[in-house]
């Protein structure tokens, strides 16, 4: 593969993936089952991204293994609105240009951060090279499959290659606890989760968390939630839950029957003061914008948030927007929720928040959202529950229950 056998595309991707293995000292490259692109920062460094896509197009690149692409921040094909206000970002208008590319290389047009939905599913125990640290860090603890927390570029080269270097998470023995979280309020709400993720990231950074007193019926949206928070305001890419995720079938087990490193206790202070201090705008404020699918929201979450929206009118100076994955969003307008969503004044709608409010006018937004990731990365934002969003998307201004 390094000698050009197998042609210069893998031949390129090969050489890159050596040196990176050279570099994390890897003893060994080894097979992968599935990749996943995340073209996160990839508006600031467009001409250089898609000039590298570009050339292994040229060179025939094809991908060796499922991979699926990460959502664009504004997706021409939902529109925010029925009439936009103001020009659309020139940088937004060119995802056509990417699509090609990747159509090209055999990626699949998922544009979600969150395949796991659909469409790229990893088993248990398989390794896999995904960037996008909300969906690495989902896949490691609640599937438990194996990833590191790949680059931009090193995610499609080694799609192509079909190969990662062995290091890090794809070792067992990196995989255990290190930090014991107990948690010790009873009754978490949905909100309470995505606290306790901003919590743990801050504290732990890039260890792995075992968290001792969530309940056993804790929902796949929360885990989802949780995990993307922490990965956020640290660098978590991989959890235990005794007694819920598939690598820790006990305390002990979650430990790989070694001692803690560091213990954290987070009760309802801890929880009620991050929670404060995720808001940069108060109650009572107005806003312009409530976000709400930062992960994309599961069809549940839809089906949660049109029940909510049910007769109701969003205030006519909010713009309010429900980001999901495709699947998610065809299965809302067979169910009727895209409809009640709709009526409500809310835009159901694909792309991504976060990396949304990183560009003019909408950079200049108030925003409110459920999203603990979101109010990480964005300064002008206010945290709340689902329901708090729904109820400031009325009013116009942020309240809390």
């Amino acid at each position: 593969m390094l000698g050009g056998g197998y042609g210069p595309a893998v031949e390129l991707a090969m050489k890159a993936i050596v040196k990176v293995g050279d570099t994390v000292k890897a003893e060994k490259l080894i097979p992968i089952a599935s990749s996943h692109t995340g073209n996160a920062g990839l508006l600031s460094t467009w001409g250089s991204y898609v000039g590298v896509l570009k050339q292994l197009a040229e060179y025939g690149a094809k991908v060796n293994v499922p991979t699926s692409e990460n959502p664009y921040p504004y997706d021409i094909r939902t529109p925010l609105g029925p009439s936009e206000e103001f020009e659309i970002p020139e940088p937004f208008k060119k995802s056509g240009q990417l699509e090609g590319y990747y159509r090209t290389l055999g990626i699949m047009p998922t544009w979600t951060c969150t395949p796991y939905q659909y469409g790229n599913i990893p088993r248990f125990g398989q390794h896999i090279s995904w960037e996008e640290s909300s969906a690495v860090v989902f896949v490691n603890a609640v599937l438990g499959a194996k990833t590191n927390r790949e680059s931009i570029l090193m995610d499609v080269l080694t799609a192509i290659a079909g190969r990662t270097p062995y290091h890090g998470l794809h070792i067992n023995e990196n995989r255990r606890g290190e930090t014991l979280c107990v948690i010790q309020k009873n009754k978490l709400t949905s909100a309470d989760y995505q606290a306790i993720g901003y919590y743990v990231g801050r504290t732990v950074g890039n260890k792995i968390p075992v968290l001792d007193g969530m309940p056993r019926d804790i929902s796949v949206s929360d885990l989802k939630n949780f995990g993307s928070t922490a990965a956020a305001s640290g660098a978590v890419a991989h959890f235990h839950v005794p007694g819920v995720t598939p690598e820790a079938r006990s305390l002990e087990d979650a430990f790989g029957g070694e001692k803690p490193t560091d213990k954290i206790e987070i009760g309802l202070r801890e929880i009620k003061e991050t929670s404060e201090e995720m808001s940069a705008i108060q109650e009572g404020e107005k806003i312009d914008v409530v976000a709400v699918g930062c992960p994309h929201y599961y069809i549940e979450e839809i089906q949660a948030i049109a029940k909510m929206l049910n007769g109701k009118k969003v205030n006519k100076n909010v713009q309010f927007w429900v980001f999901a994955h495709d699947t998610s969003r065809t299965l809302a307008q067979k169910l009727g929720y895209a409809n009640v969503i709709e009526a409500s004044g809310a835009r159901l709608v694909t792309g991504c928040p976060l990396l949304l409010s990183k560009y003019p006018h909408y950079d200049k937004m108030r925003i409110m959202s459920d999203s603990g990731r979101m109010c990480y990365y964005v300064d002008l934002i206010a945290y709340g529950s689902l329901e708090d969003c729904v109820k400031s998307a009325v009013e116009g201004k942020v309240v809390r229950s």
